[in-house]
């Protein structure tokens, strides 16, 4: 054999061995379905996958001031202390004068601890001031068992005058 052939020759074995251990490697990267032999106590092979990014809370957004109510009078629009914990899932208009605001996203209408509240954790209103009459329409949800309240996500509005105490 003259040097040119041996060249080939080993060319030809390298790239068979390159091409066996691919071959070997990518097979055991690849799923590979049960084989009816296999005993059925071997723990099933979990995937990992990313949670979409959307699951992280949002950052609160500035909303300056409330908006102007949307309608006149409501006959099912409630006075805050009107919810009760069996309007539990039931969308329900609600109003109040705020007693004050946590951090500017949590309304409380009372200084009583376990009273009804509105909470907003998408927006915060720096304006929002105590004695400010807040209307919401959202679904009544319970915190703890016990006490009622909303998550209104920057549906928060002006009161009404007849609703104003």
């Amino acid at each position: 054999m003259n040097a040119k052939s041996t060249l080939r020759a080993l060319s030809a074995l390298g790239v068979c061995a390159l091409s066996l251990l691919a071959c070997s490697f990518f097979s055991r990267l690849a799923p590979s379905a049960p084989s009816p032999a296999a005993p059925p106590n071997i723990p099933p092979t979990f995937t990992f996958v990313p949670l979409p990014a959307a699951t992280t809370t949002p950052r609160p957004t500035n909303t300056a001031r409330p908006q102007n109510t949307p309608t006149e009078k409501e006959a099912d629009c409630y006075r805050w202390d009107e919810i009760t914990l069996q309007m539990a899932g039931q969308t329900v208009c609600v109003y109040g004068v705020a007693y004050s605001h946590q951090g500017q996203s949590r309304i409380d209408f009372s200084p009583a601890r376990n009273t009804f509240f509105l909470i907003d954790s998408v927006y915060y209103y720096p304006d929002l001031e105590e004695g400010s009459c807040v209307v919401a329409k959202e679904e009544v949800e319970v915190f703890d068992s016990k006490i009622p309240y909303m998550t209104i996500n920057g549906e928060l509005y002006n009161c009404e005058p007849w609703m104003e105490e």
